[in-house]
């Protein structure tokens, strides 16, 4: 268990959700308190945890420029990729006009300018959550994806379009009713980034376990090779010796042949 909470708690986007679970939670408290302090603690904690999270999604929209390029060269022309090209391709304007705006978030800058530009980024976020919407529809009724996960999208969804659109002045709710909405697809996200991340996690171990297994076949295979070299070498080195004696045994042969020759040439010149 301890294990799997370490492999959650090592993934950015299961950082950032967790962040964002513990921001809506503290706009409900700040929401729902009627101390006017409590209130402004409450609401100075839930900036804290926003800008924490705006430091773990500086550069996302990288992130959604190489996915929507990815979706539109590797699918088949059909309105799902136009859609999925749209609503990656919006996410990336979005966070990509976002990150100008980190200065006035940590309160180096005042700018206006950067303060209209962060409302027209949540302006094409609900743009970019309305185009998720249609495509989670489409693939209902196309039946291109299960049911439950299906589900799970629309309701993340219908969450998280309250976020821009209430910021944004398009959709009439308050702080707690946000918050709320926040909590639930945060939960949401949070699951599926679990099950993503247990999944790597299983996979990389798997990895690991066969790259050891074929260490280990190739270091038995290196050592019968060594043992083998090993037993050749002794085997040569016998028959060498072996040779060796017989060698020896045949040139005292010859040697005695030829002393005999000898001694029988010497006899026939006497004669």
């Amino acid at each position: 268990m301890f294990a799997e909470v370490a492999n959650y708690a090592n993934d950015a986007a299961a950082v950032e959700k967790s962040l964002r679970l513990l921001q809506a939670f503290v706009q409900i408290a700040a929401g729902t308190t009627s101390s006017a302090t409590d209130a402004k603690t409450w609401n100075m904690a839930r900036g804290q945890f926003a800008l924490a999270r705006r430091y773990l999604r500086l550069f996302k929209w990288i992130d959604f420029s190489q996915a929507s390029t990815a979706t539109w060269t590797s699918s088949p022309p059909s309105p799902r990729r136009i859609l999925a090209t749209a609503k990656n391709m919006l996410l990336a304007i979005y966070f990509f006009m976002e990150m100008f705006c980190i200065t006035n978030a940590m309160g180096i800058t005042t700018s206006s300018f950067l303060t209209a530009l962060q409302h027209h980024a949540l302006q094409v976020w609900f743009l970019a959550i309305s185009t998720s919407l249609v495509l989670t529809t489409y693939d209902y009724l196309s039946q291109n994806t299960e049911s439950a996960i299906l589900a799970s999208n629309l309701v993340l969804d219908c969450c998280d379009i309250l976020i821009p659109g209430s910021a944004v002045g398009w959709i009439a709710v308050d702080s707690v009713t946000v918050g709320i909405a926040s909590s639930i697809s945060s939960v949401i996200a949070g699951q599926q980034i679990w099950v993503r991340v247990q999944k790597e996690a299983k996979e990389k171990e798997m990895r690991k376990k066969e790259k050891s297994m074929r260490k280990v076949r190739f270091d038995k295979g290196t050592k019968v090779s060594e043992e083998e070299r090993e037993g050749l070498s002794e085997k040569i080195g016998k028959e060498e010796a072996s040779n060796g004696v017989v060698d020896g045994s045949v040139k005292a042969l010859a040697n005695a042949v030829g002393d005999g020759n000898g001694g029988v040439k010497k006899r026939s010149k006497k004669a």
